[in-house]
């Protein structure tokens, strides 16, 4: 089954997942959608990958899923959102606010395996902000200080992906196109 994972992401972490996503599933063409298209009706299969940046999906895959919005829903598609949140109802918020409801309505499989600040990757306001936001995040749940701002902060979960992999091919060995 050949599956398209089409992905957008500010620093990395959405492109690492579809490369690791890729190593696992096989039969993929993946692209990076603020380099590039590709038109998902030649495929059994459909994954969209986003980072979350400033609350938001990235917006080249909003464009994407408007543009084909016919012929995804005429495939299995998995969505994963890379985000250092854990909290269920502001994953909800993130997926129902950057997805149209119809493919939400029919997702095949959905995972959030974890984010990243790559501190490396930013420029000195990107950096300071983050720094902030995540130790802040931090402080709130009783933990202490937890980055220098200096050094990259990586939360993905190969195990999550993993599993998220094994129901996208899990769905096409049992509904072939």
């Amino acid at each position: 089954m050949k599956t398209l994972i089409a992905y957008s992401s500010t620093h990395g972490s959405a492109a690492e997942c579809a490369r690791f996503l890729a190593g696992i599933l096989g039969d993929t063409d993946v692209v990076d959608l603020k380099k590039g298209d590709a038109n998902p009706a030649g495929f059994d299969a459909v994954i969209l990958g986003s980072s979350v940046y400033g609350g938001q999906i990235q917006k080249e895959v909003k464009d994407f899923c408007k543009k084909y919005l016919g012929i995804l829903l005429q495939k299995p598609i998995g969505i994963y959102l890379t985000c250092l949140t854990e909290e269920r109802d502001e994953i909800r918020q993130f997926l129902e606010n950057g997805f149209p409801s119809e493919i939400v309505g029919r997702l095949t499989a959905f995972c959030t395996p974890g984010g990243a600040i790559y501190f490396t990757k930013m420029n000195f306001l990107e950096r300071n902000a983050s720094k902030i936001l995540l130790n802040g995040i931090s402080k709130s749940k009783g933990a202490g200080k937890i980055t220098d701002g200096k050094t990259d902060y990586v939360t993905l979960s190969k195990e999550k992906l993993e599993a998220f992999a094994r129901r996208m091919a899990g769905n096409q060995e049992r509904n072939p196109s």
